[in-house]
């Protein structure tokens, strides 16, 4: 079914056999679940982790339950922020003060199971099973790929351009009334928002980047596109808001049209800059990937953007280095604890998330990752001398940095595609990494 046919989007909702209950809220079961999820994944967050305890202790969370399910409870207006990207460019991002944030958290996960159902199979983002590896396979298994071309989209800053009418018009039945839908109209028509202590008109935020649910709401929403382009035969998915169909040379131009007009009747706006058009045989780019020819390896823009991180980390550990008087030793040490914790996450957490468990287990081979080990070696001796010269090898040498905890990403990749054993045993090991 087209979009331009769907008539009455709230009457043309897919049936859903799961109920998106929130019941639970009155008990203290799913909350308590999500602060240990939490404090599982993110342990320095030891300030957030806290608010949520005094939460917990202080019984409000039953309040707001309550609340929530006599579809009485208003969220605070979120606080905005703006964070830098590699590129220089800033993407605004939302913030609840922490009793909404833990309430937001936990409707999420109790939301999960109906949201599973409900989305599409052509994008599964943030959903059990619904990771970047079986988003990028499920392309991969066309047998026909080499002979087709690649159309890549990314949609502009997604999350808040989503317009939140339309959006709540085509949630899924699950989602469609009761406490539900009673709390997503208040969070998501309320127009305020806090901007350095006070209150504002925020405009278009759509479902609020940065926010619990954001991610969850960001992945049905295009869902009947999703359908509609797959339908068209297309090999296609899409993880939030990239997006790949690849098809035989002579349909290009109907798909194209097709994407780009259902997604500017959405009132989304295509990224052309992270956009493209490979012919059959052309390297093609999708979740920070590159296919070249059925290899895979690190898309350019992933490897600038670490590059980038990699350099202001160094930039700002100079600095203190110099302000302080901070040995040359101990700001090598922080320079790669940070790298690491950002590169491999924390024990005990890297199975959630990290670099490596993103990227290595999809990699071919190790071929791009010899630059990157190349250039965190090379800001780390910047961090001690202040000098980017060939000079720096004899003054901070390998040995020194590998004492100090510097794990290769070549090396790790071949620790990982020789079991997630050897990968956790060599990081364990080498990276000097903790929960403190």
């Amino acid at each position: 079914m087209r979009t331009s046919e769907c008539g009455n989007a709230a009457s043309k909702r897919p049936p859903s056999r799961s109920t998106a209950s929130l019941e639970a809220l009155a008990t203290d079961g799913p909350w308590l679940a999500s602060l240990e999820a939490f404090a599982a994944r993110c342990p320095r967050r030891r300030d957030r982790i806290g608010d949520y305890e005094r939460l917990l202790s202080a019984g409000d969370h039953l309040r707001i339950g309550a609340d929530v399910l006599g579809g009485r409870h208003r969220p605070a207006p979120p606080v905005e922020a703006w964070l830098n990207k590699a590129d220089g460019s800033k993407k605004r991002v939302f913030q609840y003060p922490p009793a909404d944030e833990l309430l937001f958290r936990t409707v999420n996960r109790m939301l999960q199971p109906a949201a599973a159902e409900a989305a599409s199979p052509w994008c599964r983002s943030f959903l059990p099973g619904g990771g970047a590896r079986a988003a990028f396979r499920s392309v991969l298994a066309d047998d026909a790929l080499p002979t087709k071309t690649a159309l890549r989209f990314d949609v502009r800053d997604y999350f808040n351009s989503i317009d939140v009418t339309d959006l709540l018009a085509r949630l899924p039945e699950a989602f469609a009334g009761g406490p539900v839908r009673a709390l997503l109209d208040a969070a998501l028509l309320d127009d305020r928002v806090d901007v350095g202590g006070v209150i504002v008109d925020g405009g278009r935020k759509g479902v609020m980047a940065g926010t619990p649910l954001a991610p969850l709401l960001a992945t049905l929403y295009l869902r009947e596109i999703d359908g509609e382009v797959a339908g068209a035969g297309a090999t296609y998915a899409r993880y939030s808001d990239d997006i790949v169909a690849l098809v035989p040379p002579g349909e290009v131009a109907e798909v194209e049209r097709l994407v780009r007009r259902r997604l500017a009747e959405r009132g989304l706006v295509v990224n052309e800059s992270k956009s493209s058009v490979a012919a059959p045989g052309e390297p093609w780019d999708f979740l920070g990937f590159r296919y070249t020819a059925g290899v895979i390896g690190l898309a350019p823009i992933t490897e600038r953007k670490l590059k980038a991180r990699s350099t202001r980390l160094a930039r700002r550990l100079l600095r203190w280095r110099e302000r302080a008087g901070t040995s040359q030793e101990r700001a090598v040490a922080a320079f790669l604890r940070k790298t690491n914790r950002r590169l491999y996450g924390v024990p005990g957490e890297r199975s959630d998330f990290s670099w490596a468990t993103w990227f290595l287990p999809m990699l071919d081979g190790p071929q791009g990752l010899v630059a990157l080990d190349e250039h965190v070696r090379r800001e780390a001796r910047y961090v001690a001398t202040g000098r980017r010269t060939a000079r720096t090898r004899r003054a901070v040498p390998y040995d020194t940095l590998a004492g100090a905890g510097h794990v290769p990403l070549v090396t790790a990749f071949w620790a990982m595609h020789e079991s997630p054993g050897a990968y956790e045993e060599l990081v364990a090991r080498r990276a000097r990494l903790s929960r403190s």
